[in-house]
């Protein structure tokens, strides 16, 4: 269902489990349809655990693309960044669209960096590819306040517990957020990037981390921000 795919409790692999090592090809969001089409198995019944699985990312933009008619980069386009005025976001596609002023990935080598932007991974938009900027994340955090996006009862069904899970501070989970007691976050990685982002609607306060390098994790340096700010607002 919708609901087993926003909370990763579809039971779906990862497509990353099932990709062909050999395979230099970039994946896309059918290709990964594509790939679980061929399995006869799951990882649990849907809807009985869980498990964090970017299958079902991948398959939720493509079913957003089909309903609004427009594929989903062009909704996230037009339903999202336009609206917003995120006039320095975009669903990157290769030979689509041009990113302005963008920064490129590195990973530390031997002592040294080297680009690592893109891996096999990388054109797959349901799990990733956005290319964005602070004062526009700034922005769609704003709206995720008012109705602007999403009705109250869509704000409230995001951010309510959907199933438990056992990641480190990760009690919850909902439709697409980590849920930590007044803290909502999430995390996410590519090829040379690390990023972060915490929220505490209570008090107004949002804290994001973007880093373009293969490490150190950003999510603890995020904490002791959000904590220095939050020890000012008691």
């Amino acid at each position: 269902t919708l609901r087993q795919l926003l909370s990763h409790t579809s039971g779906l692999l990862d497509y990353e489990d099932l990709m062909d090592p050999a395979d230099t090809r970039q994946v896309h969001d059918a290709d990964v349809l594509a790939l679980l089409a061929r399995e006869d198995r799951l990882a649990f019944a849907p809807g009985t655990q869980y498990r964090y699985s970017n299958s079902g990312y991948a398959l939720l933009a493509l079913i957003v693309g089909r309903a609004a008619g427009t594929g989903f980069a062009s909704f996230l386009q037009q339903r999202i960044f336009r609206p917003l005025g995120m006039a320095h976001t975009v669903a990157h596609q290769d030979g689509v669209d041009v990113v302005a002023q963008r920064v490129y990935g590195y990973s530390e080598v031997s002592g040294h960096w080297q680009r690592t932007d893109q891996s096999t991974t990388s054109a797959v938009l349901g799990d990733g590819g956005i290319y964005s900027s602070l004062g526009d994340l700034a922005r769609w955090d704003a709206a995720l306040y008012d109705d602007r996006l999403l009705s109250a009862a869509s704000r409230k069904a995001m951010f309510s517990p959907a199933t438990t899970t056992t990641e480190a501070d990760v009690p919850y989970y909902g439709f697409g957020w980590r849920l930590n007691g007044r803290m909502q976050w999430h995390s996410g990685e590519s090829i040379g990037f690390r990023n972060v982002i915490l929220r505490y609607p209570d008090k107004h306060l949002t804290v994001i981390v973007l880093s373009n390098r293969n490490a150190p994790e950003p999510y603890p340096l995020a904490l002791k921000i959000a904590q220095r700010w939050l020890d000012t607002l008691q």
